[in-house]
Formats: structure tokens, C-alpha cells, sequence
């Protein structure tokens, strides 16, 4: 069964007693939280739903908290993020443990429902994963695509109250390059443009492809967006990943490197307005810039305080310098920066 079925059967109470849910789409893996729990009754949800942390847990605990009646419902529902022995990683389990809790999964009781959630791959060889498909469902959460997106973004441009026809919605969705295998967008990251466009037009009114044009952010200023915040996060590996997504994209490492130290002179500028008491609305009018580029600069400024742009700016120039006179390749000097900044 694909995601979008299995969510649909969940709205209408409709469970098995056994999901893994796993992907690199947390907006997919995210919503399962909230409609899991959806036909419970709201009243006895502390005794009928729980989030177990995956990390922490150990056998006694797990199968307990499945074996226990519920509560004045007819269902409950466990839900284990990160579960240790679906990321390969053994801390509170014994190899016996797995064995038990796998042979546990064909007698598990009628009246709860075990759903693992994963951010990221697993290994589909490892015998606990072939259990779970055996006795439940396994869910790939990857990027939605084709239709399935199609419909998804139509969905919330109509949550939102705005009209867009098929032909601007397949526009609209080539500008967001959500689908390209190499982009880093997720669906929150189209939810807010969704948002943006709605709010511009207004409710019950029509989306055209010149606001799509005047509103959307390109994608290398998104990657851009991201690549700022690997760095504030200190995600080396992630911010090189990205930084090389961009490359590979056909920008080129100048340009790459102006757009980084043109974001951090956004972000003091943004900071140094803010401090003064502006608000966004203003900021983004004495700037002349986009409000959408103001709300991620003045986010983006609570992680970077004054010295660490100004550091940051200097060894932009420093990396421009290197790159200009041919003392070091420039894509390796891009590394090299986006490593130095992370430490």
C-alpha cells in the first residue's frame, strides 16, 4: 500500500496492528503523528496514545506499553521515533531481546497498534525489517512525486482558499524543482510558499503564473537559505553536501560564494534594524528586499551574533582572494570555508 492510502484508512479508523514508517521526507513522517491519533478519543488520549523515544526504550518497556488494555477506546496506539534496532545502533537491547520482540510482533493484541518511525533509510535485509513487512506494513516516506504531488499541492492550495488551475499548478511545481533528485526542498518548504502565494492573493482569489513568478524563491536561494542554516547548526557534513548540490546544479563557485556572504550581510543588516525596534514589514521596505528573505534573515540571525558575521565576511573575502589568484581550486575553497565556519 502506498503512504497516501494508509493515511486515508487511519482517518477512517481503519488500522493494522503493525507500520514502519520510514523516508527522508519528515513532513510525511511528521503528519503520522497527527493522524494516528486522530479517531481516539480525545478525552482518554494520555492513556491510549504514547511516543516512545527509540534511543531510551528497552524490551520490557515496549511490549508493557503494547499489552495494555486500552482505556475506555477501542484502540491504542504506540508510536517509536528513532527506534535503536532499526538504525543499527544497539544500546538497551540484547541480541535475545531482538529475537523475543521479533517473535512478539505475530502475537501482538488485536486492541493496539505499533507504529516505528524512522527519519532515514533502513536496511531492508536486516530480519527484524522483513518481520515488520511480514506482520504489518512497511511505508517508504521519500519525496511525494507525479500525481500524488499533484493532488497534494492542489489540497493545500484549496486549505489556503486559493484557486489555481492544473496548468499553473504544474508551473508552480517546476519553479519549487521539488522532484529534482539532487534538491534539498522538503514539502514544508512548499507548504510556505503555498502560504506566501495564498496570502498575496487573498481568499476565493485566482493564482497566476506572473504572482507565481513574483512570489516563489528560486531554488538556489532556498539551497542557499539551507546552506546558512547547516552552517549556524554547526552540520559540516550537511552544509558541504549541500553547498556541492548547488554546484552540481551548474551555479558556479563565484556566484555560490557571493550569494553566502550576500546572505550574512542580509542577516546583519536585518539584525541591526530589528535592534531598533523595526518591524519585518518595515525591515523588508527600508531593505527593498522580499519579506519572505527578511523572516528567514532575521530567523537566521538569532543562531549568528555581530562577530561571528563579520568573521564570516572576512573569510569570504579571504576564499575570494585564494580563488581569483589561482592559489587553491575554487571548489575545494568553498569546502574548505563552509568547514571552517561550521567549527
Amino acid at each position: 500500500m502506498e503512504y497516501t492510502d494508509i493515511i486515508k484508512d487511519m482517518k477512517k479508523g481503519v488500522y493494522k496492528r503493525l507500520y514502519l514508517f520510514y523516508g527522508k521526507e519528515s513532513y510525511l513522517l511528521d503528519n503520522v503523528f497527527k493522524v494516528a491519533k486522530q479517531n481516539l478519543n480525545e478525552s482518554f488520549l494520555d492513556f491510549n496514545f504514547s511516543v516512545m523515544d527509540g534511543k531510551e526504550i528497552n524490551l520490557d518497556t515496549l511490549i508493557g506499553s503494547v499489552e495494555t488494555f486500552p482505556f475506555m477506546d477501542e484502540r491504542k496506539i504506540i508510536i517509536v521515533k528513532d527506534f535503536e534496532l532499526l538504525k543499527g545502533k544497539k544500546r538497551n537491547f540484547s541480541n535475545e531481546d531482538e529475537e523475543e520482540l521479533i517473535r512478539y510482533f505475530s502475537n501482538m493484541p488485536q486492541t493496539s497498534t505499533l507504529i516505528f518511525i524512522v527519519y532515514g533509510d533502513i536496511d531492508k535485509r536486516k530480519k527484524i525489517v522483513k518481520e515488520i513487512q511480514s506482520n504489518g506494513l512497511l511505508v517508504n516516506c521519500d519525496k511525494l512525486r507525479g500525481n500524488d504531488l499533484l493532488k497534494w499541492a492542489d489540497k493545500k492550495f484549496k486549505n489556503y482558499k486559493s484557486i489555481i488551475d492544473y496548468k499553473e499548478l504544474i508551473y508552480f511545481l517546476s519553479v519549487q524543482d521539488y522532484e529534482n533528485k539532487n534538491s534539498t526542498k522538503t514539502l514544508s518548504d512548499l507548504e510556505n510558499e503555498i502560504i506566501k502565494i495564498s496570502s498575496f492573493v487573498g481568499r476565493e482569489n485566482k493564482v497566476t503564473k506572473e504572482i507565481i513568478d513574483e512570489l516563489s524563491t528560486k531554488k538556489v536561494d532556498n539551497d542557499i537559505f539551507k546552506l546558512i542554516e547547516a552552517i549556524g547548526n554547526k552540520n559540516c557534513t550537511l552544509g558541504v553536501k549541500i553547498l556541492n548540490d548547488i554546484i552540481s546544479e551548474g551555479e558556479s563557485s563565484l556566484m555560490v560564494l557571493s550569494m553566502i556572504a550576500r546572505q550574512f550581510r542580509i542577516i546583519m543588516q536585518c539584525k541591526e534594524l530589528q535592534v531598533k525596534g523595526y518591524s519585518s514589514k518595515i525591515i523588508a521596505q527600508k531593505l527593498g528586499l522580499h519579506p519572505y528573505v527578511v523572516t528567514k534573515a532575521l530567523k537566521q540571525s538569532d543562531v549568528f551574533d555581530e562577530s561571528a558575521i563579520v568573521k564570516t565576511l572576512n573569510e569570504c573575502i579571504q576564499t575570494d582572494f585564494c580563488i581569483k589568484n589561482g592559489l587553491i581550486k575554487d571548489k575545494i575553497a568553498l569546502e574548505m570555508l563552509i568547514t571552517s565556519l561550521c567549527i
